[in-house]
């Protein structure tokens, strides 16, 4: 190991519905050799693309991006060095990010969780790294144990206490937005009123019946993955604008005067906490400039200024008074510019000061650092 350049492996797992569209509208994609399919996909700036890998270097390490999932350019790779493949998919990705962990021989492997590498596996290549790191702030899977992990990170205050909880070290470290992504979007007024940029998963139990409350008394264009979830008769699909993958995510919410926000449902082994905010849209709409309505959130002064660098809507189990809230706030900003525009940007400055990857990953720079010297 090099103390003064430790070098880290980032291993993604991307939506599966992601890929699939990326490579059927690129037919192409699929033949170009390992570094070309892989800089493609992280050119489409979608999840964390190469943030961290690139904020890393920045701060100081070497770092560099696997998709275990993105089943044609690791079996590039592969192909490219050798590596004989499986019938079954699943030992496939573990035989290949093996024989990268083998090629590249990194101090420490970061993975982002949800990632189909499984626990053995993990604890199987454990033994030829420094350090093996784990991200996560989704809902902890019930077949997976994490025990592999020297570290877990995660931007949700509950995992990171389930972990320390269980004997295992864990950090805090928040969520972030990637100022890249400014300098290509286009210069030209808002094209929607409200947008809702999100997903219908099971850890969203309430977003339909939400957004179709709403939409009794306002217009939202909304994007996203799921929306056949809802009824065929629903608001929702009527509302439904296709999905928004990484740099159209991005130019939907700068499009957008008011984008709304609601945060998912993390169920952290039988504990599930409503009272905090954590999910990307909160910087990702900010960073870009937007005017971000969200939930009103016991944490939430810890990232915003609450109703001065975003907006906050009340809330309560059944949605009666949240809903009435949110739309009250949704209508007066669309009523008055101004204000609106000077919410927008007070969100967006917060955002570019506080909470960008190249501060970020000074951030997790530092941890890796310490545990690396401990080890």
């Amino acid at each position: 190991m090099t103390n003064a350049q430790p070098s880290v492996l980032l291993v993604h797992t991307y939506y599966p519905q992601f890929l699939e569209d990326l490579y059927a509208a690129d037919p192409g994609l699929a033949d170009f050799d390992f570094e070309r399919q892989r800089r493609r996909v992280l050119d489409t700036s979608f999840c964390v693309s190469d943030a961290y890998s690139t904020g890393l270097c920045d701060a100081g390490c070497r770092a560099q991006d696997v998709i275990v999932n993105a089943d044609a350019m690791q079996t590039q790779w592969a192909k490219e060095h050798g590596v004989s493949l499986c019938q079954n998919i699943h030992d496939t990705r573990r035989r290949i990010i093996a024989a990268q962990i083998d090629h590249i021989r990194p101090d420490v492997l970061y993975v982002f969780e949800w990632c189909p590498l499984g626990d053995a596996f993990l604890s199987e290549v454990r033994k030829h790294l420094c350090l093996l790191v784990g991200q996560i702030a989704s809902p902890l899977p019930a077949n997976r144990t994490f025990r592999a992990y020297d570290l877990m990170i995660s931007s949700f205050p509950p995992i990171v206490e389930h972990f320390r909880g269980e004997g295992t070290d864990a950090e805090p470290l928040k969520l972030a937005f990637d100022d890249r992504v400014l300098a290509h979007l286009p210069d030209e007024p808002p094209r929607h009123d409200v947008t809702f940029v999100g997903g219908f998963a099971p850890s969203h139990p309430d977003r339909i019946a939400w957004l179709e409350r709403l939409l009794g008394e306002i217009g939202v264009d909304i994007f996203g993955y799921g929306a056949e979830q809802a009824a065929d008769a629903s608001a929702v699909r009527r509302h439904h604008r296709g999905h928004a993958w990484g740099w159209s995510m991005y130019e939907v919410l700068h499009g957008s005067r008011v984008t709304l926000n609601r945060h998912a449902r993390i169920d952290v082994r039988g504990r599930v906490t409503t009272h905090l905010a954590n999910n990307m849209r909160l910087y990702e709409a900010t960073g870009v400039g937007t005017c971000l309505v969200t939930e009103h959130k016991e944490n939430l002064s810890d990232m915003f200024e609450p109703d001065r660098e975003v907006v906050t809507y009340t809330d309560d189990p059944d949605g009666v008074r949240g809903n009435a809230d949110c739309i009250e706030k949704v209508r007066y900003l669309l009523d008055h510019e101004e204000e609106r525009a000077v919410i927008a940007r007070a969100g967006q400055l917060r955002t570019l000061r506080d909470h960008t990857y190249t501060i970020r990953m000074r951030e997790l720079c530092d941890i890796l650092r310490k545990r690396l010297k401990g080890s």
